[in-house]
This record gives structure tokens, sequence and C-alpha cells, in this order.
């Protein structure tokens, strides 16, 4: 879903900038719900935090007054965006992303923040190790639990018996990736596997990136960053190469099979989303961050791509499409 279509979706109400400003001088004291959209999330997961909203009775000019910004894929202005939502006083801010997450948290230490999803670390950062309590105004859900990313590097070697050279996409500027690499690397060496850390900023350099491993490796893991895997245009790059250089490929990023990979193995984000709105709507009526334990994914996809395994030879085993969720023929 683009973004033209889904403020349409929302008849256009929702679609806050500075419109929402002007109605909201003639809408009474309604309080102000405040979502930060880095982009590209998709779509489809923002209208079902909406839609959830909704569903429990949080509807945009009835009882409560959206406020969203898009960056439009540019996380340099999420700070900016983020303090221009602060200065319109909303009850709670929505995001997610790392990056979403930190601009919020980086505008404001009063007003309550409900990320989701967003980072492990960057959850520890911001709500403190203790996720049962969390000791600041930030809370909300991570999008990613230890150990997804090393299920997701044996699933695409048990899809592809013979692999042995994996190039892993990350983003350099992730803090997540700082420290977890190595775990990664220590899983891949269990496995048999060599892993080349191949470093992107997303569709700035992804080009020289995949250019850099060509001839190198025999498999792909795509990471699952805002400027990567969540990216649309850059996931649709990855895929494309990986076709093109015949090499099975993976990602957290559930859409990644959807669109053309191999396989995906990640959260079920729309839950994250519709969870998330749950947490907003209490946080409207009464309840403190502190009250609102940060959770991690409960959920979790196995997406096979059958006719992407066709092209590349592949014979998935039945121990792999009997877990799987959804299997695209």
């Amino acid at each position: 879903m683009r973004r033209r279509e889904f403020v349409t979706l929302l008849g256009g109400a929702a679609a806050a900038w500075p419109i929402a400003h002007a109605r909201a001088q003639g809408a009474g004291d309604l309080p102000r719900v405040a979502i930060l959209s880095p982009d590209p999330a998709t779509m489809d997961h923002l209208a079902a935090f909406l839609g959830t909203l909704r569903e429990l009775g949080d509807v945009d000019g009835r009882n409560i007054r959206l406020d969203i910004r898009f960056a439009e894929n540019r996380l340099d202005r999420l700070p900016a965006l983020a303090a221009e939502l602060v200065k319109a006083r909303p009850v709670v801010i929505y995001t997610y992303s790392p990056p979403g997450t930190y601009a919020a948290a980086g505008a404001t230490t009063s007003i309550p923040i409900v990320a989701g999803p967003a980072g492990e670390q960057t959850m520890v950062q911001l709500a403190g190790n203790n996720f049962a309590m969390p000791v600041a105004n930030v809370t909300g859900f991570t999008g990613d639990l230890e150990g997804q990313d090393e299920k997701c590097l044996q699933l695409l070697k048990e899809a592809a018996p013979d692999l042995s050279r994996i190039g892993l996409v990350l983003n350099p500027d992730n803090r997540y990736w700082h420290d977890y690499f190595p775990i990664a690397l220590k899983a891949a060496t269990e496995m048999g596997l060599v892993l080349i850390r191949v470093e992107s900023r997303g569709a700035v350099d992804i080009d020289r990136a995949l250019s850099y491993i060509n001839g190198t490796v025999d498999g792909l893991l795509l990471d699952q960053d805002p400027k990567l895997a969540v990216d649309p245009s850059v996931r649709a790059r990855v895929i494309e190469f990986a076709r093109q250089q015949h090499l099975p490929s993976a990602s957290i990023d559930v859409f990644y099979a959807r669109d053309g990979g191999l396989l995906s193995f990640g959260a079920d984000a729309g839950s994250v989303f519709r969870s998330a709105a749950e947490y907003v709507h209490r946080i409207i009526h009464g309840a403190r961050p502190s009250e609102l334990p940060v959770q991690r994914p409960k959920k979790f996809e196995l997406v096979v791509n059958l006719k992407t395994a066709k092209t590349l030879g592949l014979t998935i085993p039945l121990s792999i499409l009997a877990r799987a969720d959804e299997v695209i023929e």
C-alpha cells in the first residue's frame, strides 16, 4: 500500500500535517495522538494500527485528534518532525523502528512514547533493563528476538544444503549490529558456514555493496533494517540481484519471501502494530508507560517461496514446508 492510498483509505482525516493543526482549533480540547512514521514501514501495518485504535473507540475527530508526520524514508528528518509533534502537546506519541524511537525520545522526556516494533537494544537503552517496569517515558514492543537471524540462517542452510559462504548485508549505522554480528558469526561457524559481512546504508550504496560480493558468495541474508529489508526499493534490488546471480536468499522481514526471496522468518509485524495500538489506547485513557511492560514478539511467520525455489533448482524439504505459515506457489 502506497502512502497516497493509505491517506485515501483513512479518508484524509489522519494525514495530520498542518491541515490537522488548523482543524484542531475548532475541534475542542480533544486529546492529541501523535504518530511519527519513519517510512517505509508498510502502510498496511500502519493502517492496522489505526484500525485497531478505531475498534477500541478512539476515532479521529470524535474523541481524539491524530497528528501524523511521515519522514518519507529520510531518517535525518525524524528529530525535527518529532520536535514539531511535541510542540502540539500530544498525550502520547507512537512510532516504530530504532531511528523513530530514538528521535521521539530525544524530543521529550515527559510525554509517553509507545514504540513498536523497535529493536531490543533500543528498548533496553530507553526503557531500562527490566522490561516488566519501564523506567522512563518509553514503552512498547521489540521487533526482534535474539536468535531470529540465526534461525533464518539455519533455515536457509536447510533449504539449500550446498551453501558455504553467506553474504550478510547490514547497515553499519545500526547500533544493534555493533554487538550482534559476532553472535551471528559464531552461529554460522557452528553450521559450517563462512559469514561475509557486507555493509550498506541502503538505497544510496546498495548497488556498490552488491557489486562487492558479486561472485564471492553463494547465498544472501538481508538484515531487517529500515534502510535495507524494510525499504521496498532496496528489498527489490537485493531480490533481483539474488535472482540474477542464482543465489538462495533470506531475511527476517516477512515481505522478503513474498516479494521473491527464497524464504523469510521473523516476527509477525502486523500483530505488533495492533498491540501497540492497544498500548496507545490505554495511555489515552490514563495508563502510564511504567504500567505497560515492554514486550517481545510472540508470533512468528515462516514464509517460503516455492516459485523462487524452482527457479533456483531447489527442492524445499518437507520439514520446512510443514512449519511454514505461508507457501507461495
